[in-house]
């Protein structure tokens, strides 16, 4: 169902029960997120790293390419700006008062600053700026005049959600502190902040697979028989077995998991407390974790045989055939380079080539779970997503190719049934691949 690309975690060490996995490998395979669902304690050294590694060797193109000598990311306690996480080691749950990070371009062949200024170095990734607590501000303006920058980006945009963290009322103290000469050279620094956020190092695509491999077993338990009881498990609980699964893991979520039922006579009606899931019930899911710092978001699919049924119904089957091409001509038409539209307009048109029912709506995917970068089409635009879906699919980056398809299943007297899919894939160097490969058949439920 799910093709595998290395050693599978298995059910058995998912299980609470189970002595953890990495207990019983050397050390230095330990660290290995692929082996067992980490600790946080094993995630922190890995997720330090990955910040200097990101930037030692992505930041100064970054900011070379956007044109900025200098980027300011501030934030407040609580009121965390998007990129911040991103920049922040395990230990960090949230900026501490207020926190000002200063990257400073230093040049070719030099590299970048990373200053704080205050009083937090958060573990050893920032160099720190000293001041009070009460004068991060007189701070920053002398380390501004020290620096000298000419072009000052901030993150702040009218078009993307996630480089819009600066606040109304700290933009005001940035412009006060840094007086008229310097608060002239701001800028926003959107796509350098998109750019952050949607670039991933190879090491990254390594780990996240791992994060992905945990997410489709989860949702290979929750469809088969260990959860699942035809006519006694309603749908929601086995949403509710879904979240406590993830808490009792150790891991993060983004959203709360779903589950619907499709069947012959149509969606069925819900009770008080859900829809009792019944043989040859179409169930599909909606699904996503966060490990390591990275989010998943998946939608698989399931089908509880019938009484004498091994397989699921051949136009059951077709549909999610119908589902599994809209993917490859959604990756077909995007490759790196070509914008979210271009790939939206160019998958359905050859959907409709193919008699394929077809909406697509796909999105970048990363250190948030709607992440930064260009959408190939939403729900409500299939005719292009303005501005945001003009910008160009890059390599190294990571989107979830989101969809669904349409198809009248003769075995439920021609009913018209939605097949949705969601997977994970990483746009590299040499084209499209799936994370931790794609469903292609159903979960099957007996």
């Amino acid at each position: 169902m799910i093709r595998a690309r290395s050693a599978v975690l298995t059910l058995a060490a998912l299980s609470l029960g189970a002595s953890p996995l990495v207990a019983q490998l050397p050390r230095t395979e330990q660290m290995q997120p692929n082996n067992a669902v980490l600790t946080h304690r094993q995630e922190d050294p890995l997720v330090s790293q990955r910040i200097a590694d990101r930037f030692d060797t992505l930041l100064p193109e970054l900011m070379r390419r956007e044109g900025f000598d200098m980027w300011l990311v501030i934030t407040r306690e609580y009121n965390s700006d998007p990129v911040f996480q991103s920049m922040a080691p395990i230990t960090t749950y949230s900026s501490r008062r207020r926190t000002i990070l200063v990257f400073n371009d230093l040049g070719p062949g030099r590299g970048v600053e990373h200053i704080s200024v205050g009083r937090a170095d958060y573990q050893g990734a920032y160099d720190v700026y000293p001041t009070h607590n009460d004068s991060q501000y007189v701070g920053l303006r002398r380390l501004v005049e020290d620096r000298k920058p000419t072009r000052i980006g901030i993150n702040v945009s009218d078009r993307w959600n996630h480089a819009d963290g600066l606040t109304h009322n700290e933009y005001l103290r940035l412009v006060d502190a840094l007086g008229p000469e310097y608060s002239s050279r701001l800028e926003s620094a959107e796509m350098l902040a998109v750019g952050w956020l949607e670039s991933k190092l190879p090491r990254e695509t390594d780990q996240y697979r791992g994060v992905m491999r945990i997410a489709h077993q989860v949702i290979a338990e929750a469809f088969s028989n260990q959860v699942v009881v035809p006519g006694v498990t309603t749908n929601q609980d086995v949403v509710w077995w879904m979240r406590q699964r993830v808490a009792e893991l150790g891991l993060g979520a983004w959203f709360h998991p779903s589950v619907n039922v499709q069947r012959r006579g149509g969606i069925p009606e819900a009770g008080p407390h859900g829809t009792v899931i019944e043989r040859g019930d179409l169930l599909h899911t909606d699904f996503g974790i966060i490990g390591l710092g990275y989010s998943t978001d998946t939608q698989h699919n399931a089908y509880v045989l019938l009484p004498g049924e091994t397989d699921a119904p051949a136009g059951l089957k077709e549909g999610l055939r119908r589902a599994n091409r809209l993917q490859e001509l959604t990756m077909m038409h995007g490759p790196a380079g070509a914008t979210g539209n271009e790939a939206l307009a160019g998958a359905l048109a050859q959907a409709r080539v193919e008699g394929i029912d077809a909406t697509i709506y796909c999105h970048a995917i990363g250190y948030h779970g709607h992440g930064a970068g260009p959408p190939i089409g939403m729900t409500d635009y299939q005719g292009g997503v303005p501005v945001r879906g003009d910008y160009v699919l890059r390599t190294n980056t990571w989107h979830s190719i989101e969809l669904n398809a349409r198809y009248d299943v003769p075995e439920w007297d021609g009913q018209s049934v939605r097949f949705a899919l969601e997977e994970d894939a990483a746009l590299l160097d040499g084209g499209w691949d799936w994370i931790d490969g794609r469903q292609t058949s159903y979960y099957l439920i007996r």
